[in-house]
């Protein structure tokens, strides 16, 4: 199956134990001659890693649930440069109300409206705001580099520390109530209808999708600087005079985090930036870069992405916010990239690749996908290492900085 990058995704995820009749779903979605212009993906048919790169959903779904994308690539690409902006200038109204009419005909759990290769919803459908936060806290729950109290770690976890992250999981979704998480919305759209569906709609008025918004609800929505110290205590909001010694402390111990998270980072092993070209370019080591960075880079968090042990001068992140970056990133295995929408594999690369002669002789490359970011260039040097770049048009100048 090859899969276009920015195409239209209806994700439907059912709710295990309630009769699922494929002919009543046929029917909703416009019969089989609509159905026909859309690619049916059934994740669980596939390789569990190709969920785990294309659009996770563990630990959320629950065991027995099926799910179900709907990718529609006739609209593909949605956007001219799917990195360059962050709005689709498409009318997305008629597949939110038909993701709502599907919702509500058939047993869905969760429906969502997405662009392929991109982070971040259009439209969100659930029936309990408890299964929204579940959602938006999927990321957190599988970065290798984010620990239980949502504090980013310089090295990977240790698989018990993963394990007991994975297991408090359920537990963070308690810790917000409805009406906390529904004001995490802001003004986005919210309809809670009889029929138990919960419409959430981040469609501005023409239809079309600014996907920096839905971001940064969604950022709102999972709260990790809320987590509480206990997984699962229940947050509630202090109010400004003190009742207790306790409570008038507390300000104390929040004041102590960031020192604690700034130790942390000073063990990072930093950035490097070199000019290629006009642009500028970041150089991550293999221990800065993984796809939740990806995801940042895709979004120009350009905050997030930088840490003070980088010793970034003003001047240079005055053109970093300004003008962008590209990078060039270290990676270990082909299948960390795609090729037609499925994990690259080395015989593919040996037989498309381009080899270079001359100063870079030996070394070989070719466009591929990053998951969470989007179109690459993957390079191959003789020595086994591999790396991809966002730089799609200047290689030979790339390389030549990287020498």
């Amino acid at each position: 199956m090859s899969l276009s990058i920015d195409s239209l995704v209806t994700d439907l995820m059912f709710q295990s134990g309630d009769a699922l009749d494929p002919e009543v779903l046929v029917e909703v979605l416009g019969g089989q001659e609509e159905l026909a212009k859309k690619q049916v993906l059934d994740p669980d048919m596939q390789d569990p890693r190709f969920e785990m790169e294309l659009s996770p959903s563990m630990p959320f779904r629950r065991r027995g649930e099926r799910r179900l994308m709907l990718i529609d690539d006739s609209v593909a690409p949605m956007r001219p440069d799917p990195q360059a902006t962050t709005v689709i200038p498409i009318d997305l109204r008629p597949a939110r109300d038909e993701l709502i009419k599907v919702c509500a005909a058939v047993p869905v759990r969760v429906g969502r409206l997405f662009a392929l290769g991109s982070w971040g919803d259009a439209v969100w459908i659930v029936r309990s705001f408890r299964d929204l936060r579940g959602l938006c806290l999927i990321s957190w729950a599988l970065d290798p580099a984010m620990d239980i109290d949502g504090r980013r770690r310089a090295s990977p976890l240790g698989q018990n520390e993963f394990e007991e992250k994975l297991m408090a999981y359920d537990k963070r979704l308690d810790e917000l109530d409805e009406d906390q998480i529904r004001e995490s919305l802001g003004d986005a759209k919210i309809e809670q209808r009889e029929d138990g569906l919960i419409i959430i709609d981040m469609l501005e008025e023409d239809g079309t999708w600014d996907q920096k918004n839905s971001l940064m609800r969604e950022m709102a929505v999972a709260a990790i600087d809320r987590f509480s110290h206990f997984p699962g205590a229940k947050n509630k909001e202090k109010a400004p005079s003190a009742e207790t010694e306790a409570v008038a402390e507390e300000p104390a111990k929040v004041q102590e985090e960031p020192a604690q998270v700034e130790e942390e980072t000073s063990d990072l092993v930093p950035l490097q930036t070199k000019q290629l070209g006009d642009s500028l370019l970041l150089i991550f080591p293999q221990e800065r870069f993984d796809l939740e960075v990806a995801s940042k880079l895709g979004k120009k968090d350009w905050d997030s992405i930088l840490a003070p042990v980088d010793g970034i001068d003003g001047a240079t992140k005055d053109e970093l916010f300004r003008k962008g970056a590209d990078f060039v990133a270290p990676i270990e295995f082909f299948s960390e990239v795609f090729l037609d929408g499925k994990p690259l594999s080395k015989p593919q690369f040996e037989s498309t690749a381009k080899t270079y002669e001359g100063a870079h002789t030996g070394v070989r490359s070719m466009e591929v996908q990053l998951p969470r970011f989007g179109p690459v260039m993957l390079f191959a040097r003789p020595d086994g290492s591999r790396f991809v770049s966002s730089n799609l048009g200047e290689t030979e100048l790339l390389l030549g900085v990287l020498e």
